[in-house]
């Protein structure tokens, strides 16, 4: 096992801790707010670790086009995941779902552009 076999195995031990820990996020926090924060950023980090590891396999066997197409990919999951929890968390607002009891800042609360839609 080489260096490069190391770092990819690494990647993906790397993405899986990740992954699992978003896991337990979304089981373990209390509201919905929580539970995206959860699921978005570490199944995000998690994801790109493991494309990367993926990528630089391709690459390690030859397969050039196939690691550009797993970049792109993992690109496509860093651009649409933020983008899609910060929606679903609008929309969760906007329709009344209620926030945790211990949560300390409602930084939405005074915004204008949100109560009146």
């Amino acid at each position: 096992m080489n260096l490069l076999d190391l770092l990819i195995l690494a990647l993906y031990l790397g993405g899986f801790f990740f992954n699992l820990s978003g896991v337990i996020g979304i089981i373990r926090l209390p509201d919905l707010y929580c539970r995206l924060h959860a699921s978005s950023k570490n199944t995000s980090l998690g994801s790109t670790l493991i494309i990367m590891g993926l990528a630089l396999r391709q690459f390690q066997m030859g397969e050039i086009p196939a690691g550009i197409k797993v970049i792109l990919i993992g690109t496509f999951i860093l651009t649409t995941t933020p983008i899609g929890s910060h929606a679903l968390a609008r929309a969760a607002y906007k329709y009344g779902v209620p926030l945790w009891e211990g949560t300390v800042v409602d930084q939405y609360a005074n915004a204008p552009e949100i109560k009146e839609a």
